[in-house]
Order: structure tokens, then sequence, then C-alpha cells
């Protein structure tokens, strides 16, 4: 184990000692590299940052010990992209700044709800649990600076996973389903925060709640172990009027 391993995933456990899994090992190297290029480390202390990566450790051996590592790894891709979701349509910044998601501008994305956040963290359940009385009042920087830190661990758990799935095969050629995956449960959260505001739909009116609709099902088709989930997806709402990424 590399040295870099080392000072990531800390502590060596019996269990980390003795398993030779290729794919765990090569999970492990590509999340300490995911880590090395994000800037979490200026969110979290040292001591969180540990303990993270033995939770993410433990659940990378938890797929690779499963029954079936292919659906025990999409269970938790899908699980991790919704929180993921959750945070990245608020970090996406509107034109003409660079979008490093690429996800701007396709169906139901629009890079606007960076300016409306504090509005959105009082509409929303989940963000205001997080934050109300953690942080009182919660001004902008205050929930920037959370939304910030929610979404680079929530990004690094999410391509762990994801690293683990191509080591298993779970792919299906050059248009992948992960990345449509991610603009499906992006552009349904940001319905679901422009609606629970009062903001306008980023899709069109006449089509806004179907589309939505649509794109809160890929999380299903994901979950039933469809060998392409996205072509499934695409096949079951042919001709339904409902747009399609071009990622």
């Amino acid at each position: 184990m590399t040295s870099r391993l080392g000072n990531l995933f800390r502590r060596r456990t019996a269990v980390q000692s003795g398993r030779q899994n290729p794919v765990l090992l090569s999970t492990v190297d590509m999340s300490s590299k995911i880590y090395d290029g994000i800037p979490l480390r200026n969110f979290i202390e040292e001591e969180e940052r540990g303990s993270l990566a033995r939770q993410l450790f433990l659940e990378i051996n938890e797929i690779c010990n499963a029954f079936d590592p292919v659906e025990a790894c999409r269970e938790k891709i899908a699980s991790t992209m919704i929180r993921f979701a959750s945070f990245q349509v608020l970090v996406i910044p509107p034109p003409p700044e660079a979008d490093p998601s690429d996800l701007r501008s396709q169906p139901g994305i629009s890079g606007e709800l960076t300016e409306h956040l504090v509005r959105i963290a009082e509409n929303n359940y989940e963000l205001r649990s997080e934050i109300y009385g953690v942080m009182d009042p919660p001004t902008f920087d205050k929930v920037w600076e959370h939304v910030q830190q929610s979404y680079w661990q929530s990004y690094w758990f999410l391509e762990t996973f994801n690293a683990a799935r191509v080591e298993l095969g779970d792919v299906n050629g050059d248009q992948d389903w992960f990345m449509r995956f991610k603009h499906a449960a992006c552009a349904n959260y940001e319905h679901v925060y422009r609606r629970e505001a009062g903001l306008p739909p980023a899709f069109d009116e006449d089509i806004a709640s179907d589309a939505a609709n649509a794109y809160s099902l890929y999380t299903d088709i994901v979950l039933s172990g469809a060998k392409d989930p996205d072509q499934e997806w695409r096949d079951y709402f042919k001709g339904r009027n409902i747009p399609v990424p071009n990622i």
C-alpha cells in the first residue's frame, strides 16, 4: 500500500491488511487521487477527514464482499447520487462563468440557483434541518460554505463508488449511464427547489411536471438491475415529449 493511501486511509485494520481484492485496491487508489484533486480539505479538519476516509474504505470493502457486488455498488451510487445532486445544482454557476460539471444548459438545469441559496434553504426541509439551529442566522456566506463542504464530500464518495462500478465492469460503452444518471438526479432536484421556493421551472411550463417525474424514475431503473439504464429509460419515455440530455 502506497504512502498516499496510508496517509489518506490511516489505520490499517485487520480487514484492510488481509484484502487483496483488485477492485478494492484499485478503487481505494482512485479514491485517494479523487480526494487530492478536490478542495474538501479546505472545509474539514484532519480528524474528520480520517473518519470519512475510514467510512469510505469500509463501504468499498462492503461492495467487494457483497453477494452481488454490482448490485451493491449501484445501491451506494443511487443513495449518494441523491445527496450529491441536491448540492450540485446549487453550485453550478451562471454563464459566462465556466461550468466544470458540464450540466448547465442541459434540460432542466439552469445554473441560476446560487443567487437564491438562502431562499431555497428556507423552503427545503433537508437543507433547513441541516442549517437552521447550527448557523444562526443563516446568512448567504454561511449557507454557501455548508453547501460547498457537503458538495465536495458527496462528490468524493460518489466518484469513488463510480470508480468501483467501472472496475466491476458495470459500464455500457462510450455513452455510459453514470453521467446521464447524474443529469437526471440534478434536473429533478432543481425542479424540486424551484417549486418549493416559488421560482418558475427550468423546463418549459407545459412539460415541467412530466419531465421532472420522468427524470425521478431514473433512480428506479438504475436499481432495477437494467444492463443499460439509460437506454431503458429512453425506450420507456420514447415519444412522450420528454427532453433528453446531450451528454
